[in-house]
């Protein structure tokens, strides 16, 4: 059992779990859901003996740098998570632009799984692999394919010829709109929206009606409510 947190293997293992591409785990059932999506096992830190050697047994206090939770489940794994090679969506798909708050990206990640959205590209947003994002999503980001974009890839998804939907304030009432399959839908900058680039490429715009002179919604909140409304809306 590794006590010390000055043990060099886990000072190597703390700064790789600052790396943008690796996530920290610490439920058991998370963890399993990560290794079915097929992303690569780094080490499994457990205060019990393990059986392989991806296993170490570690104290409580070495256990706790890894996580943010209270009430400790004993164990925590370090993954790297990898994004889908780029490729069209198969179904209905979500854009994120620029989404920055990591509650927000997490919240519509599950969201869109929820949906049936599971394509999901990602311009300039939150890094899904930290402990908020991965949180807010609940597992769902093992259950989606996550594509990681620039703007340069902005033509292609025009090339598409897919409908695109972007909230609008002086867009069509979603409530007032049947929708086709295949669509796709762009969620913008809590404070700026969605940027001009890809406004360009947006073919239809929606508004969700508001009373009580409020403008809008959180992005996490009013990106759920488009997707569900669209896949689910009037059947």
């Amino acid at each position: 059992m590794i006590t010390s947190v000055q043990n060099q293997l886990i000072k190597d293992l703390l700064a790789k779990k600052s790396e943008k591409n690796v996530i920290c785990l610490d439920n058991p059932k998370l963890i399993e859901e990560a290794q079915k999506a097929n992303c690569n096992l780094i080490k499994i830190l457990s205060t019990n003996q393990g059986d392989d050697d991806y296993h170490i047994q570690v104290s409580e206090n070495v256990l706790k740098k890894f996580t943010n939770t209270v009430t400790s489940q004993g164990i925590v794994a370090l993954l790297e998570f990898d994004y889908k090679e780029l490729k069209p969506p198969q179904n209905n798909f979500l854009i994120l632009d620029n989404v920055q708050d990591p509650g927000n990206v997490g919240t519509l990640i599950r969201s869109a799984v929820g949906a049936n959205f599971l394509d999901i590209y990602l311009l300039d947003c939150a890094n899904v692999c930290s402990d908020k994002v991965i949180r807010s999503t609940m597992g769902a980001i093992f259950k989606c394919n996550v594509y990681k974009i620039d703007k340069s890839y902005i033509d292609k998804i025009k090339s598409w010829q897919k409908k695109i939907y972007v909230a609008d304030m002086n867009g069509q009432n979603i409530y007032k709109q049947s929708f086709e399959k295949g669509i796709g839908v762009i969620i913008g900058n809590e404070g700026h929206g969605v940027s001009q680039e890809l406004r360009n490429i947006a073919t239809n715009l929606i508004s969700l009606p508001m009373q009580n002179n409020l403008e809008s919604l959180n992005a996490g909140v009013s990106g759920s409510i488009i997707m569900y409304q669209i896949n689910y809306g009037g059947k």
